[in-house]
């Protein structure tokens, strides 16, 4: 990393994912050489489990030193800045974004036609935000009886998922 930094004449690190020890160490050798360190977080960890309570200790530790994070929701800063002990002012909201111009749906090939169809692809995971998802479902569907929710993935909240469709009879 050194000498491809040198060579490259960078100024900033920049490291995504908090379970990665490329970028984890691209961190601190960052700090060493004195240049500015940056880390992006996209997905929630929780605190009750062994397995978030390691991570959120090496992410604690990886950016005690860093000169700003950037998360991809509020919701996701407020996680980090948890789990890390960051100050909040440390950390921007650069959302995910897209081109809806790139995008240009025909209404008339929707299946079930008249419906607003939202598409979540996704690991059913906590770290993806499922359970907002669960919250979010019931409420969409009271406020616009035309939503339709396509839901591709799996993983260990999709009965949590499956249990809220059951409850609210959607």
């Amino acid at each position: 990393m050194r000498n491809i930094w040198i060579r490259e004449n960078i100024h900033v690190v920049h490291s995504h994912c908090a379970t990665s020890a490329l970028g984890n160490e691209s961190l601190i050798h960052a700090r060493t050489m004195g240049y500015k360190a940056v880390f992006t977080d996209h997905s929630l960890f929780g605190f009750n489990d062994a397995a978030c309570f390691h991570v959120n200790k090496i992410l604690k530790f990886m950016l005690s030193d860093i000169d700003a994070a950037i998360s991809v929701s509020h919701t996701s800063k407020e996680n980090l800045s948890m789990r890390a002990s960051l100050n909040p002012n440390l950390i921007s909201v650069i959302p995910n974004a897209v081109d809806c111009s790139r995008f240009k749906p025909d209404p008339s090939k929707r299946y079930p036609l008249n419906t607003i169809n939202i598409v979540v692809i996704s690991r059913l995971t906590y770290r993806k935000g499922v359970d907002l998802l669960v919250d979010v479902i019931p409420a969409v569907c009271k406020k616009f009886p035309e939503a339709y929710f396509i839901i591709g993935g799996d993983g260990p909240k999709r009965g949590v998922i499956e249990e809220t469709v059951k409850k609210h009879n959607l």
